[in-house]
């Protein structure tokens, strides 16, 4: 497939009309696209709000000059590409042109058309050149980055996690978080805002279950004085805080049907308006949302909007449980140990054999969080170098999980089709018997995951089994 061709787009900047009419007409077979400025801040406001690869600015304008006008486009963008235009051979003024950033300059009146159309080729040239170097070296930042990711994991599922995250994270895509409470979504959104071209600009959070929906609305779109009580001044909400960064809408299915509609309304739009104001405000922001839910049965249910739905789930990421990727937790471990242990002190630096198959065999319902917990707690009270048994909370202690009984005298491929059957049941039943999901979750494709459930008999539960 032939890489699609960019048609490029020059802004002209002249008082004079008739100047643009005849610079238009010259570059007219040059398969380019067009737009005119007859004064500074008209060419300000069209290239504050659109994309041009060259300007074409005349020097000698009323009011804002070209060499004024030169440098607040350099404000705006600096990597702006522009071509002066003079009246005559002003040697002076070219110079403290091209000094303050021209690319190059062409002469009036515009009497040798090819050298014209040259100079905007050359000009465009080199644009193209400077956009594929910044390109390449803002990737080979991005992989750098991505290199220094703090999630931990060797676990094929966290491993499939990591690959996604590199995959994405340098795309501008909408994308969606799906795992149980505590196993790090907000982590996995931070990294992968730091992977991106935003990485520079900011990441906010926002908890979307824990605010009122009506201060919520307000945090998310600001206010405009006087919207309601209490709103005594103009406020921000998260959505302009966030320009050109990265926004973490976390537990967004606690989201009413109101505020729904205006989510999907920035997400298509991407324009929003404050609680109170008529202003429409332009949405610069990559979204990154969570759920602790089953999202697609929410949509089933009438609980949450399906068009808002397949505009959140561009791309989804499922984040494992831990005890799914048990043989991590040493791993995890050994990192919250570093992570909470004070300099200098006689804080652990190790758990003992004990204390790690305890752990080990947990089943660890608040997920990685609770793991870090316990570790943070065992630190402050362990009087020693080692975390033994009794750091540890008496519930951990009281309920360990057996570990899995193999008779050794039947057959390996009986015990391997009791463990497939088993464990496809565990994964059918936690996932709601949604096939995609465990289907991703397994590495299993969908239509063999079909085979295998009708081979071993699973059926999903009836409601009064459940």
């Amino acid at each position: 497939m032939e890489k699609e061709l960019k048609i490029p787009k020059i802004l002209i900047v002249d008082d004079d009309p008739y100047i643009c009419e005849i610079i238009v007409e010259i570059l007219a077979d040059e398969g380019y696209t067009f737009d005119t400025a007859n004064n500074g801040q008209e060419a300000l406001e069209k290239y504050s709000k659109d994309f041009f690869d060259l300007v074409l600015l005349d020097i000698n304008m009323p009011k804002m000059g070209g060499i004024e006008l030169l440098s607040k486009l350099f404000q705006i963008d600096e990597n702006a590409t522009i071509v002066m235009a003079t009246a005559q051979r002003d040697v002076e003024t070219v110079v403290e042109a091209i000094k303050s950033g021209a690319e190059d300059y062409i002469v009036k009146p515009f009497t040798d058309i090819s050298f014209i159309k040259a100079t905007v080729r050359k000009a465009l040239k080199v644009r193209a050149m400077k956009d594929e170097n910044r390109y390449l070296r803002q990737m080979v930042d991005i992989r750098r980055r991505i290199k220094t990711l703090p999630i931990i994991g060797n676990c094929p599922n966290m491993q499939e996690l990591y690959k996604m995250i590199q995959k994405v994270a340098p795309l501008d895509t909408t994308i969606l978080l799906v795992g149980d409470t505590g196993t790090g979504k907000e982590l996995v959104a931070k990294a992968i805002h730091q992977s991106s071209t935003r990485f520079e600009k900011k990441f906010i959070s926002v908890n979307c279950g824990g605010i009122p929906e009506t201060l919520l609305e307000s945090t998310l779109f600001g206010y405009e004085k006087g919207a309601f009580t209490g709103a005594f001044k103009r406020t921000k909400g998260v959505f302009e805080e966030a320009e050109g960064g990265t926004l973490f809408l976390d537990e967004i299915g606690e989201t009413s049907p109101s505020l729904q509609v205006r989510f999907l309304r920035v997400l298509q739009d991407k324009i929003f308006q404050r609680v109170g104001g008529a202003e429409t405000i332009h949405a610069n922001v990559r979204i990154i949302s969570a759920t602790n839910k089953n999202i697609h049965q929410e949509v089933k249910d009438g609980k949450f909007r399906e068009d808002l739905y397949y505009r959140l789930n561009v791309i989804t990421l499922f984040l494992p449980p831990l005890k799914e990727r048990r043989e991590d937790i040493p791993l995890l471990i050994k990192h919250f140990l570093s992570k909470h242990m004070t300099p200098g002190s006689l804080n652990p630096k190790e758990i003992d054999e004990e204390s790690m198959k305890i752990l080990m065999n947990s089943d660890w319902p608040g997920n990685v969080r609770e793991l870090e917990s316990i570790i943070e707690r065992a630190i402050a009270l362990s009087d020693y170098s080692t975390i033994t048994v009794k750091d540890l909370p008496d519930y951990l202690k009281a309920n360990p999980i057996p570990g899995v009984f193999i008779d050794s005298k039947i057959a390996f491929s009986v015990a391997k089709g009791d463990f497939e059957k088993n464990y496809l049941r565990t994964v059918l039943e936690r996932t709601g018997w949604n096939i995609s999901k465990a289907a991703i979750e397994t590495g299993i494709p969908r239509q063999n995951l079909y085979l295998k459930i009708k081979k071993y008999g699973l059926k999903i539960p009836d409601s009064s089994s459940r």
